[in-house]
């Protein structure tokens, strides 16, 4: 026996479902979260994906993207808004073809809203259990993330 301390399960999982400590203040940050939320995900439904996979943000009024008009490449969140369209009308596959971050933060804007209502609704909160899964590893996978994906665009953007 080598003599370790167990670890009990609830801390060995990276997200914890727990009883809010402030339920009042974590009902304000979920309603806040909520209708951010469904904002975002309301407009990327409404939005009309283009089928050269970005370029969807300027149904919006908003101009093209500068970097793809004066370099001839994709910005790093060229893509981003079509993907979020893509996914809200279940073209997954579609979605992360055409934006593999954008895919990603999409599903990850689906799950903390419906993290965000459940606390509205229970007043217990999904917790990050930080020992485990430490922020400095969170930000470079999500560097990691938005680079992948960019350099998968400038190839695809290229060549197809």
């Amino acid at each position: 026996m080598s003599g370790a301390i167990p670890i009990p399960r609830h801390e060995r999982a990276w997200v914890q479902w727990a009883d809010a400590r402030d339920a009042a203040r974590a009902r304000r940050i979920a309603a806040f979260v909520t209708v951010v939320g469904v904002a975002i995900l309301s407009l990327a439904r409404y939005l009309t994906p283009f089928d050269a996979g970005f370029g969807t943000h300027t149904q919006l009024g908003l101009p093209p993207c500068m970097t793809a008009r004066f370099t001839g490449y994709p910005c790093p969140t060229c893509g981003m808004t079509t993907a979020f369209s893509h996914t809200l009308r279940g073209h997954f596959w579609t979605s992360l073809r055409v934006q593999p971050a954008g895919f990603v933060l999409s599903i990850a804007t689906i799950l903390a809203t419906l993290a965000a209502i459940s606390t509205l609704a229970t007043g217990k909160v999904w917790r990050i259990n930080w020992q485990r899964l430490r922020p400095e590893h969170v930000a470079c996978a999500g560097v990691a993330l938005i680079l992948g994906a960019w350099v998968y665009k400038i190839i695809v953007m290229r060549t197809g």
